[in-house]
């Protein structure tokens, strides 16, 4: 097992991009240019970033390779990782202590103009860190993301949020941020100039939100526009497609539609004989319609019909949901339940079960299984914490095979290349 830690830091690889510019299509470890105006494809399937329990380290795991090239000590321990945008850089969420680090995962593609150029490095770890409060909620839509940060009741420290690009994450900045007046377990959603998240009265019982707030973007700074007039009692959970913003409410879902520049809002009620309250909403940029749970229960949410209709995803069963994820390319649905089986669904079909494999055999729910998603193909990756391995599916065939660790896995996502839109 290699045990390197790479101490430059993402400017130093922005530099290095400068100097070199494009006579090469990899900057590898061995420095060997390819010809000018040759562009060969990086054949990389990607790496997984994972962070470990009991430790503050990281480490970086090369899916072709299938071996670990590296790890980092990030100094703090780590809560949750997520991928940016492009998913170049692993965000190292510490939220207990009020952080976010960066990885640079070293595989990345550039447009220019008359080709897009791939390159390769190594990974690094980055000096940015990006402060903040509590960091807890984190949103992407079409190539901007959002770090919310839930702020501190006593003493009182106000929310605040955060949006990043992979271009401001290489230049060790924020695109732009937003100062909030109280503290509140919120969500935000970036919509290119504008930006939609979440308002609690200073008289809330809870710091649930119970509005949702339209912002316009000046600069690296925000100016409200409106604070829709619908309410949204017990906010929580939200996901953006194309045209639309959903919200999790204890009475249904807040719809906001995007027109242009313009934005309106409003209530979809929950069903009939729903039991609970929709509080997690997901999706796939390539849909329109959008998944909410409901508990254990799930409902395909239409944002343009304005239906929730309930799905059978559990099939008479009483297994609780693990985790989830979509493919890649937004054709499947995967849900690990707590016996470790794995439920794949069709979303072309009308979420009609695709096939289940039994994965895991147990596990602790402490550290339960996470789901890294290939945006390459139609691989996934499930952690099995108790063997110190993963587990690699394909959702298309449930081809299936294992990828033997030297350490515990805990968090965990993918960063690479990812497959370009049709």
């Amino acid at each position: 097992m290699l045990r390197q830690t790479f101490q430059q830091t993402a400017i130093s690889a922005a530099l290095l991009l400068a100097l070199t510019a494009c006579d090469s299509s990899t900057h590898s470890n061995e420095g060997k240019p390819q010809p000018i105006h040759e562009h060969p494809k990086v054949e990389n399937a990607g790496r997984l970033v994972l962070s470990t329990v009991g430790s503050n380290s990281v480490y970086i795991y090369d899916i072709k390779d299938k071996k670990q090239i590296g790890s980092f000590d990030a100094q703090l321990p780590t809560h949750s990782i997520y991928a940016s945008p492009d998913r170049r850089y692993a965000l190292l969420f510490q939220r207990v202590d009020n952080q976010v680090r960066f990885i640079d995962g070293g595989l990345w593609q550039e447009d220019h103009g008359d080709h897009l150029h791939d390159y390769q490095q190594n990974p690094l770890l980055s000096a940015f860190i990006v402060k903040g409060p509590a960091p807890t909620h984190y949103e992407v839509h079409a190539r901007q993301a959002a770090i919310f940060f839930d702020g501190v009741a006593s003493p009182l420290q106000p929310s605040s949020v955060s949006v990043l690009t992979d271009a401001s994450i290489t230049q060790a900045k924020v695109s732009a941020s937003l100062q909030l007046p109280l503290n509140m377990h919120g969500t935000a959603e970036p919509r290119g100039t504008h930006l939609l998240t979440t308002f609690r009265p200073a008289d809330a019982s809870n710091t649930l939100p119970t509005q949702v707030e339209w912002y316009q973007q000046n600069g690296d700074s925000f100016t409200l526009k409106e604070r829709f007039s619908e309410q949204c009692p017990g906010l929580h959970g939200s996901y953006s497609v194309k045209d639309y913003s959903l919200f999790g409410c204890t009475d249904g879902v807040l719809v906001v539609q995007q027109k242009a520049g313009e934005f309106s809002a409003v209530k979809l009620p929950n069903p009939v004989g729903m039991t609970g309250r929709i509080g997690t909403i997901t999706g796939h940029k390539t849909l329109t319609q959008t998944i909410g749970f409901a508990g254990q229960d799930m409902y395909l949410i239409d944002p343009v019909a304005l239906t929730m209709t309930k799905l059978d995803w559990r099939q008479g069963s009483t297994a609780t949901r693990t985790a989830y994820a979509f493919s890649g390319d937004g054709d499947y649905l995967a849900q690990l339940d707590n016996s470790g089986k794995l439920v794949v669904q069709d979303v072309a079909a009308g979420y009609a079960i695709k096939a289940t494999l039994q994965l895991l055999t147990g596990f602790e729910t402490a550290n339960p299984p996470v789901i890294a998603v290939n945006n390459q193909n139609d691989e996934i990756y499930v952690t099995d914490p108790t063997q110190k391995q993963l587990h690699r599916v394909d959702l298309k065939t449930m081809a299936s095979s294992i990828l033997p660790l030297e350490f515990t896995p805990a968090k965990m996502t993918w960063l690479g290349i990812a497959k370009p839109a049709p």
